[in-house]
């Protein structure tokens, strides 16, 4: 077929990333909520603004004394704070589109985490997922499925084969080999990730819905590029026009056919 596989069954829908705010001060908890909220409605610079406000707040209560010389001694957020903070403003930019600054929030939560975390940490893991995400949005597919892959790698060693967030990831890679015409790669990871969906979702919830809605998209493409022209060949005419003998008068004169021929065989 000369047509792609976005064109026979439709774009594969990848599933985002959930960030999850650490442990933090109650004023800060409450600005991420409210900045959540602002995301949720659609309403990007404000949750971008309050994103940066709660990070000044936070770091405002982590400020140490003034120095004889007037100099404040601040201490600096955790590093984890810092990684949640550039993920869910770069989410922010994301959802609004605007990938270019969504990846550079991604980037930079990476170049913190590979100063200050280990390679095996869990996060490394959101960090490679979420800039797939965004180079598969740019249409990059080759590069979202090699930074999905690190993460799937990451997560299976670090979370388990079979955790949610490595289902994720699974179909994300689905969505990218979906969209490079390997609909029949895609479908072993969709297969892969609907089944770690079963062992944690209700059949009605949106991410097996997703997934399931994946695979009748890559089924169709495959199903397409599939077909093949029969050979043209002349049928055989039955032995009897049907209908024309009862079953059992037609049973006998097959098994008396198959008898003569076996007789002149063995002749």
């Amino acid at each position: 077929s000369d047509m792609s596989a976005l064109e026979v069954g439709g774009i594969p829908c990848l599933i985002r990333e959930c960030y999850y705010a650490p442990p933090c001060p109650k004023e800060v908890a409450t600005l991420f909520e409210v900045a959540l909220t602002h995301h949720n409605t659609n309403n990007y610079k404000a949750a971008v603004e309050t994103y940066i406000n709660a990070q000044d707040l936070w770091e405002r209560e982590l400020t140490g004394p003034y120095s004889a010389t007037g100099e404040r001694i601040a201490s600096p957020l955790p590093t984890e704070a810092l990684i949640f903070l550039r993920l869910a403003i770069g989410s922010v930019f994301e959802s609004a589109a605007n990938d270019q600054q969504a990846l550079a929030q991604y980037l930079d939560a990476m170049h913190i985490a590979m100063r200050d975390l280990p390679p095996q940490h869990a996060i490394n893991g959101t960090i490679h997922s979420a800039i797939g995400t965004v180079y598969a949005h740019l249409s990059q597919f080759d590069l979202a499925a090699d930074h999905f892959l690190k993460s799937l790698q990451l997560r299976e060693m670090v979370l388990g084969p079979k955790h949610v967030d490595t289902g994720l990831v699974l179909n994300n890679i689905g969505c990218c080999l979906h969209c490079l015409d390997r609909t029949s790669d895609a479908l072993q990871m969709y297969y892969k990730a609907q089944e770690i969906f079963k062992l944690h979702f209700a059949l009605e919830h949106p991410r097996f819905l997703t997934i399931r809605r994946n695979i009748e998209r890559a089924k169709r493409c495959y199903l397409k590029n599939s077909q093949y022209v029969m050979v043209p060949h002349k049928p055989y005419k039955a032995a009897y026009a049907p209908g024309t003998l009862k079953s059992r008068q037609y049973m006998r004169r097959i098994g008396a056919a198959k008898a003569h021929v076996l007789v002149e065989e063995t002749e």
